[in-house]
């Protein structure tokens, strides 16, 4: 586990609309999927895994994808994989689909490492409908009708995955993974720092400006807004800690320093713009909304 010698999680298995299903959650720093554990697993699946909470960096197959919460991908049971978590905690939810079902209905054009990116049209449709599924409909045809719409989109989405080239290059992919991992945990680890600037955090990695932003794009993100919401995400603790401390003589200056900003005014209005109140209101903003 990441942070931790304790892994927590939880693993639930259900079968909803005539479809197995795995809801998992853990604080794992990494998951493996070797052919040794292949050889021992007498099912024959694919997996359409769902991103729900947490980012998960997903190696399969030849592709590597960032999973953010909404994205989804097609995993064949058959062949190693391997997930690599970012953050304390990441919950997925996994539909098992047989392996003959799924050739008989498509054939060759299925294979496991499909990226469903959360802004496809399809991918926004498979999520609707696994909703659907997952609120426990009782009537047999409408989960019959569920089950089909399921298959239908996936069916959809295989096709056009199948009939486009990707072009992309799997050591590219990693090789930007593995520096995003660098990328994250420096920050994460350097943010109080006051001084701290990204051209630091490049250069500190030994690599340039440009393949440091290039890597943060598998987030949709930018590494100056990553160490900019970590402050904050620092800020906003503190701030709740003053007020459940009942200890309003902590100043927001002295937090803001602490979170790394130095320079008050510039903490006020990223605040503000963040969270829609000054930061001396968090607090009890927070409380009137509860």
């Amino acid at each position: 586990a990441r942070d931790s010698s304790i892994l927590r999680g939880r693993v639930y298995q259900d079968s909803l609309a005539g479809i197995d299903i795995a809801h998992i959650a853990t604080n794992a720093q990494s998951i493996q999927r070797t052919a040794q554990d292949i050889s021992k697993d007498s099912g024959e699946n694919y997996f359409l895994i769902t991103q729900e909470e947490g980012r998960a960096l997903m190696m399969h197959n030849n592709t590597a994808h960032m999973l953010t919460p909404g994205d989804m991908i097609l995993v064949d049971s058959g062949k190693p994989s391997e997930f690599v978590f970012f953050g304390k905690f990441s919950r997925q939810l996994s539909v098992h689909l047989p392996r003959e079902d799924m050739q008989q209905r498509f054939g060759n054009m299925i294979a496991g490492g499909m990226y469903l990116p959360r802004t496809d049209y399809t991918t926004a449709s498979l999520y609707g409908v696994l909703a659907k599924v997952c609120s426990s409909p009782t009537d047999q045809r409408l989960s019959g009708f569920l089950r089909e719409a399921l298959l239908s989109l996936l069916g959809a989405a295989i096709f056009e995955h199948s009939h486009s080239a990707s072009g992309r290059d799997f050591e590219s992919d990693i090789s930007g993974a593995q520096l995003l991992e660098r990328g994250l945990s420096y920050i994460d680890s350097q943010f109080k720092v006051c001084d701290l600037t990204i051209q630091t955090v490049a250069d500190d990695l030994n690599v340039s400006m440009r393949k440091l932003q290039r890597a943060f794009n598998l987030l949709d993100t930018t590494p100056s807004a990553h160490l900019l919401s970590r402050r904050l995400e620092h800020a906003c603790q503190q701030l709740l800690q003053r007020g459940c401390a009942k200890q309003p003589s902590v100043l927001v200056s002295s937090i803001a320093y602490d979170s790394g900003f130095n320079d008050v005014s510039y903490f006020n209005r990223q605040f503000r713009r963040y969270f829609s109140c000054p930061p001396g209101k968090y607090k009890t903003d927070k409380d009137s909304q509860a």
